[in-house]
């Protein structure tokens, strides 16, 4: 069922001539509302690995050999089997990286105790470690090698650099098999983007019902520093063709987000003029102090909105490469998320998950470190809530957090939210860049044609809290020059 704002915007959106239109292309691939492909051939379930399965082959042939060595060779083995160039290397397609792998949740009660949440359904933060495990999975078989032989080790070590647009598009059940589909979309020197998408069973039809970009990246495996050139990626359809340059402009799109955030630029003037808004519409004017503030009918304060806890990375949290597995980082901050929007919304029912955006890997976490979560609530509309995750490591020496991890993820509920308002400056910056997740969320969902995230951003009179408007609307709250430097004074 689609929220308020959705459906109105779904309405809308249908008589616009910036629609978003469905591609025409449908040959060996088929393509999503989001352009993530997967074979038109349907796919007998009997045919498909477990993804267990496909996931300890991988280990075995790419990865168990860095560690062990191969004959007694040592790890400086590795160095000698590195291409020395993207040129040296023979090309690659599409095809060759697609892979599909089952998770038998329906079919094996062992499995679906794994995977089954108390609340009901599956648990989309295991779900989402699995998803960040396949698109290695994929990044390994699309990388062809010539100098490395079928018994020696892979030169390469490939890590996940950030996830992109998490769109979940249906709800997933707990007692019916997952199908994890995949393939590279994109390719540069060193780095590849990688399509996840994810369909459930049901009766007897493979359902989509959530997809993702991984940001994959080639390490040197001998050392773990240096990047590690992969093959280069030739094109064949025209769908292929219009994912590749789909993949290069969501580089361009990072590159650009990375240079307009908040942390480099200061807010627009549209989005300043918000927070001033906001500020003087719950500051007690009787007093005359920018300290006394006055919370809104069905609000709370951002700085109420908070959700913390505390990990102790131990040697089984560990990846192939002896740090801590970024998927379970993941798992932690998506889990520490929805309990956060439960507690802050108090609703009878449970939060839905239905986009998870800007998932970044900064850092490398350690066997042994102390990891702090915080999550924290930045941004409601209606009966949506957006929250910000982040993921820190302590300095046993300075005492200092360091960054590691942060991710945006937006819930949807039954019934309308409280507003959350920021007090500080440091809140509203958070408030406007969950602003910005949350219009960008609705992009990638559908409900706002491509490009229309950044158009919507300033408009002050959409996605702002209605009590807001409705107060600024109000003559006795609408205050002139006079008022404003008697204040001042």
């Amino acid at each position: 069922m689609f929220s308020k704002v959705a459906r109105k915007l779904s309405t809308s959106i249908k008589d616009k001539p910036w629609m978003m239109k469905k591609s025409a292309h449908h040959n060996f691939w088929n393509n999503s509302v989001r352009n993530l492909l997967t074979p038109s051939v349907a796919s007998n379930t009997s045919s498909l690995k477990p993804f267990t399965v496909v996931l300890e082959e991988t280990q075995k042939q790419h990865i168990s050999k860095q560690n062990n060595g191969v004959k007694g060779q040592c790890r400086e083995f590795l160095s000698a089997l590195l291409p020395p160039s993207q040129e040296s290397l023979p090309p690659r397609t599409m095809e060759d990286s697609f892979i599909q792998a089952l998770i038998p949740i329906g079919s094996n009660p062992d499995v679906r105790l794994q995977y089954t949440s108390h609340i009901g359904g599956a648990r989309l933060g295991r779900l989402v470690q699995d998803m960040d495990n396949f698109a290695a999975v994929v990044a390994y078989k699309y990388i062809d090698n010539p100098l490395q032989g079928p018994e020696e080790p892979s030169a390469h070590a490939v890590v996940t650099a950030r996830m992109d647009h998490l769109h979940i598009r249906e709800d997933i059940k707990n007692d019916a098999d997952i199908k994890l589909v995949g393939h590279v979309t994109w390719v540069g020197s060193s780095s590849a983007e990688v399509g996840v998408g994810m369909e459930q069973m049901e009766d007897g039809v493979w359902k989509k019902v959530c997809e993702a970009k991984f940001v994959m990246v080639a390490r040197d495996a001998a050392t773990g520093t240096k990047s590690a050139p992969i093959n280069p990626l030739v094109v064949k359809s025209d769908d292929e063709k219009i994912l590749f340059e789909l993949g290069k402009n969501n580089i361009a799109s990072r590159a650009k987000a990375d240079q307009d955030s908040l942390f480099k630029e200061p807010p627009s003037t549209i989005e300043s003029n918000l927070i001033h808004d906001m500020f003087l519409s719950t500051v007690d004017h009787k007093v005359r102090s920018f300290a006394a503030r006055v919370k809104p009918e069905n609000s709370t304060w951002m700085t109420d909105s908070k959700l913390k806890s505390v990990m102790m990375c131990e040697p089984e949290h560990k990846n192939d490469y002896n740090k801590i597995f970024g998927g379970l980082i993941m798992e932690k901050c998506i889990d520490l998320a929805f309990t956060n929007t439960w507690v802050f919304t108090g609703a009878a029912q449970v939060p839905v998950c239905t986009h998870i955006d800007d998932v970044i890997f900064l850092k490398a976490v350690e066997i042994g470190d102390l990891l702090y979560f915080h999550s924290q609530v930045v941004f409601t509309h209606e009966n949506l809530v957006q929250a910000r995750v982040s993921a820190e490591v302590l300095d046993r020496q300075t005492k200092r957090l360091k960054l590691t991890n942060v991710l945006q993820v937006t819930f949807k509920l039954p019934s309308e939210v409280p507003h959350v308002i920021p007090q500080s400056y440091h809140e509203a910056m958070a408030y406007l860049t969950g602003r910005r997740h949350f219009l960008v969320s609705l992009e990638n969902e559908g409900l706002l044609a491509k490009g229309m995230a950044e158009k919507e951003m300033i408009e002050v009179s959409k996605y702002t809290p209605l009590w807001m408007l409705k107060e600024l609307d109000t003559e006795e709250h609408v205050f002139n020059k006079h008022n404003v430097q008697d204040m001042l004074g």
